[in-house]
């Protein structure tokens, strides 16, 4: 199932988050292989039926092109009315329906499911291992469980590996971060031959508090200038680019604050770059959608209505030609914005890289 993608976003398997990359161009969406997860949901629902749903929505919507799918929120040890996991029923809800999937695990996971986890990674041709800093900090110990592994019958060969440094706060830890990233990529090196490493991060903010109401602020990509140091070593390994699209990390909106704020991200060069409105619940509610989209057409970054899905729909909300939405059909305009430039941005950067560009060269005209 392999192939040459060069950016792996992580995605919230949303409806509007999903639609974002199934509304990527052709010739994007082939240098991109997203990972879907399992968005949160509340201990009282029935994780059956909620796998259902994500199962059903995947395959509406993004069932035949390559994609990792991670269930990390999955209870150690839950099962079924059967008995059955709800890991294993899970896989069966994805293989029925036909997505084209492989799975993704990490070492902190139920270690009683690794054999239904690598079963479902040879029926996918692949597996993608996610590792978070500790798993890097603790190198040593993190390839005797990936050596154990093996033994179980994991082919390493087969294997990606996601180095997910999640919340990039500020440029001193990102350099930190590099470092630790780095060291371990060199022992993991020296130990496996994986197919592909990828890392990711993200530097979006949670909230946009720090943003006076009714303008625009800027946040720095700390994860574009963590692929960029590591891509400029000499490493091992050609590392793919991974981000959260526009969104936190941890965001979750199982309890939707009533005084949500009307926003549009926009991704440009090294920057979010971000219009603020106000509550959505004072008087204009969502037309003021249509003042932001005409800021935005008003800025230097904006990149033209035929650029991209979400573009196209701020050009046509500015110009009244579409509605307003709500604050799903933003997240989707937002992302798929933001998917759109970063395939076209890294495969700029990597021709750069490729001829021997140093680090802040590249940096200066992302």
């Amino acid at each position: 199932m392999d192939f040459d993608y060069i950016y792996a976003p992580i995605v919230k398997g949303k409806a509007n988050d999903i639609k974002a990359v199934s509304y990527l161009s052709a010739e994007h969406a082939d240098r991109v292989k997203p990972l879907f997860e399992l968005p949160p949901f509340v201990e009282s629902d029935d994780p059956e039926k909620v796998l259902a749903r994500f199962s059903t929505r995947l395959s509406k919507l993004y069932a035949k092109r390559a994609c990792y799918v991670d269930l990390p929120l999955l209870k150690p040890g839950a099962c079924v009315a059967s008995g059955e996991s709800v890991l294993t029923v899970a896989y069966g809800q994805l293989n029925v329906l036909g997505i084209n999937y492989e799975p993704v695990y990490g070492l902190d996971r139920d270690e009683s499911l690794w054999p239904a986890v690598i079963r479902q990674a040879q029926r996918s041709g692949g597996l993608l291992l996610r590792l978070e800093i500790d798993d890097m900090e603790f190198g040593e110990d993190t390839l005797n469980r990936i050596h154990d592994l093996t033994l179980r019958g994991l082919n390493s060969r087969h294997m990606d590996v996601l180095l997910d440094c999640r919340h990039l706060a500020h440029a001193e830890s990102t350099t930190h971060i590099s470092g630790v990233v780095a060291s371990f990529m060199e022992q993991l090196d020296a130990a496996f031959q994986v197919r592909k490493v990828i890392v990711a991060g993200s530097s979006a903010p949670k909230t946009v508090t720090q943003i006076p109401k009714n303008s625009k602020g800027e946040v720095t990509r700390h994860e574009l200038s963590l692929w960029t140091n590591l891509r400029v070593r000499k490493l091992p390994f050609d590392v793919v680019y991974g981000d959260y699209g526009v969104i936190h990390p941890d965001f979750t909106d199982l309890t939707p604050s009533p005084h949500i704020n009307g926003k549009i991200r926009y991704t440009h060069g090294r920057s979010f770059h971000i219009f603020r409105g106000h509550s959505l619940s004072q008087d204009d509610r969502y037309e003021q959608y249509r003042k932001l989209s005409h800021a935005v057409l008003s800025s230097s970054v904006f990149q033209g209505s035929s650029y991209s899905h979400g573009d196209r729909y701020i050009y046509d909300c500015a110009t009244g030609h579409a509605t307003t939405g709500n604050a799903g059909t933003w997240v989707m305009n937002d992302l798929n914005h933001h998917f759109t430039f970063v395939a076209q941005q890294i495969l700029r950067l990597e021709g750069l890289i490729t001829r021997g560009y140093p680090e802040t060269a590249i940096l200066q005209v992302a």
